[in-house]
């Protein structure tokens, strides 16, 4: 007789968590070979931002000046008025870009050496640090050239200084980038664990399967008679537990019943399902099969063929075979609701191709 249910459904009824965490266990090498293709994947995004598509090459000198202000009695020095702001702007200027021009290629603009050269005061005011960087080498050492030539000259001329004196300069240096792939891989590789746990939950939020008897008989309803193995009988003594289990419990549900159904919750799809699992029960049960499963007939779920209809109708009951591990739920639930609606009477449920593995591991059997 079928149970009353407080939670219809699938989607309602309270999780498994023993059940989830084994079959956690048994994908938990995906987290991290996610993770493996999560960090080659950042890196790889890595690599092609910063290599493949990233900036083209630039080089760059640095050169040092000491600044000699001139000094009036009367006035004092000028040594207030100049900063870094100060020196940007007189780098732009007509006084010192024209002779910076002087000494290069026609072609080369003044904008273009603008942009190139940055002027800054560490912290000494007396000292200047200039700072050339062009994607060009030889521009770069010719640009370099031309501004300690022009501030020299500057620093002769005009009467603010008595001299402006190149300290040290050096070739032009190709620019580095501290190189962030072993960060761009650890990310991907935190990203793609997360990615693949989060994956993990919300695929088995969205597992309508059953995977062990008592989870069937709650969410169903209905008793359940056993679990059929997938495979060969081994003898072993937890397939003897479940198998006296099974025996007993047909022998007792079926008693008295001469004209049963048997029904597979997934031969919507294939209607050999319905047959192969009830060759499969009767194989389990062995000589102890009871006499209304010897001559029970196999169908397909009804609304497949139409005269699966009368079938279940005139019949006294139908065991309802639900295959381990397929996510067939909502469809159980549908040929349930077929069957009462049809008033064919449940007789049991089956729990088929299970996997005797993970139940010996769930109920800790040897």
């Amino acid at each position: 007789m079928a149970r009353e249910r407080t939670d219809k459904g699938h989607m309602n009824e309270k999780l498994n968590l023993r059940s989830f965490y084994l079959r956690l266990l048994k994908k938990i090498w995906l987290v991290p070979l996610a993770g493996v293709i999560g960090a080659l994947i950042a890196l790889g995004i890595y690599t092609l931002v910063t290599v493949t598509f990233g900036p083209a090459k630039s080089y760059q000198t640095r050169s040092q000046f000491y600044i000699k202000f001139a000094y009036d009695e009367n006035a004092g020095t000028l040594v207030d008025h100049y900063n870094a702001f100060t020196w940007s702007s007189l780098m732009s200027s007509d006084e010192v870009l024209d002779k910076i021009l002087e000494g290069l290629d026609e072609n080369i603009s003044g904008q273009q050496v603008v942009n190139d050269i940055t002027a800054e005061i560490p912290s000494d005011v007396r000292v200047l640090l200039v700072t050339v960087k062009d994607n060009d080498r030889d521009l770069t050492g010719a640009i370099t050239t031309a501004v300690i030539a022009s501030l020299e000259s500057y620093g002769k001329t005009n009467e603010a200084f008595d001299s402006i004196k190149l300290l040290n300069t050096e070739e032009p240096q190709l620019v580095t980038y501290t190189d962030r792939s072993f960060v761009a891989a650890m990310f991907g590789l935190v990203l793609g664990i997360i990615g693949a746990v989060m994956a993990l939950f919300l695929m088995d939020a969205l597992d309508d399967a059953v995977y062990v008897p008592e989870d069937c008989e709650e969410r169903c309803g209905y008793p359940i008679l056993g679990v059929v193995f997938k495979g060969e009988d081994k003898g072993t003594s937890a397939e003897d537990v479940f198998k006296v289990d099974l025996i007993a419990t047909a022998k007792s549900l079926t008693e008295g019943a001469t004209d049963l159904l048997f029904v597979s919750a997934d031969s919507i799809r294939d209607e050999k399902h319905s047959e192969e699992d009830l060759e499969s029960l009767k194989k389990a049960l062995g000589n102890k099969c009871p006499e209304a499963i010897s001559t029970m007939r196999a169908i397909s779920i009804p609304g497949k063929v139409l005269d699966n209809y009368r079938k279940i109708a005139t019949c006294d009951g139908v065991i309802l075979a639900v295959p381990y591990g397929k996510r067939c739920g909502s469809m159980v639930e549908h040929t349930i609701a077929q069957l009462k609606k049809h008033g064919c009477k449940i007789v049991g449920i089956v729990l088929t191709r299970a996997d005797l593995s993970f139940l010996k591991t769930y109920y800790r059997l040897k």
